[in-house]
């Protein structure tokens, strides 16, 4: 059907109205308010089986058990698979729910259009490092994964790589101006993801019992510096200078520009 012919029909019906059968609005309204209550209970059940999978990674480590997991929530295996299609659904909420806990963290502490871009970047490195040095098992098992799930560790850094690619199109928007070359940006934003992921896998160390191979403030002085390494490495590939002492709308004077 030719799209305006459709937009028509569609105009048509909004000005009718939707048709109500006689006596129907009662029983559609006591459905509906069904279906809602069982969808939040539902959403409610999976954040308490993610709560008890951080509780019990961060417990007994990243070699967690499906049945250690069920254990923490005070209930069985078969109610987790009630609420998640399998091990690699469960995986990827506890990947989102880190991710989400990142997101928290840096929000609050950041200003991207008034901020130095060093400091945005210090910022969201510290966050980051704080949650990882909080919940060091989660992290690792995140990276691990369960031990036949190597899909799902694909799945469950995708949602941490969605973080620098957040970042990078925030920056992005601050410089839309300039139409920058969109593949530079978002390879510059895998990289800086990868360079994050190894950094910390070094920094935590080879299993659970193992020191930090360095300070905590030193380790995020340095990753922060890795992290601008990356921008000004892209920004020289697109002709640009920066300067990441000032705020990133401010940081890279139009004249520089390479033509």
């Amino acid at each position: 059907m030719p799209r305006s012919a459709t937009i028509g029909r569609y105009s048509a019906d909004v000005r009718r109205g939707p048709r109500i059968r006689p006596g129907g609005d009662s029983a559609e309204v006591k459905v509906d308010a069904r279906s809602e209550r069982w969808r939040e209970h539902r959403k409610k059940v999976r954040s308490e089986i993610v709560d008890a999978a951080f509780r019990a990674i961060d417990k007994l480590g990243p070699e967690v058990s499906l049945r250690e997991i069920a254990e923490e929530a005070g209930t069985a295996k078969p109610k987790i698979y009630r609420h998640f299609a399998d091990k690699s659904d469960l995986f990827q909420a506890i990947g989102e729910r880190l991710r989400d806990m990142l997101w928290a963290g840096i929000f609050p502490v950041i200003n991207i259009g008034t901020d130095p871009a060093r400091e945005v970047i210090r910022r969201s490195v510290e966050q980051y490092v704080h949650l990882v040095d909080d919940h060091p098992n989660v992290v690792r098992f995140l990276v691990q994964g369960f031990p036949e799930q190597s899909e799902s560790t694909i799945k469950a850094l995708n949602e941490g790589r969605e973080i620098t690619l957040a970042m990078a199109a925030m920056f992005n928007n601050e410089l839309r101006d300039m139409e920058l070359d969109q593949e530079a940006i978002e390879l510059a934003a895998y990289t800086t993801f990868g360079s994050a992921t190894s950094a910390t896998d070094w920094w935590l160390g080879p299993n659970p019992e193992s020191p930090r191979r360095m300070e905590r403030e030193k380790f995020i002085e340095h990753l922060t510096t890795i992290m601008v390494g990356t921008i000004n490495g892209t920004t020289a590939l697109l002709g640009i200078r920066i300067d990441p002492e000032l705020p990133i709308g401010k940081a890279v004077p139009r004249a520089n520009i390479a033509g």
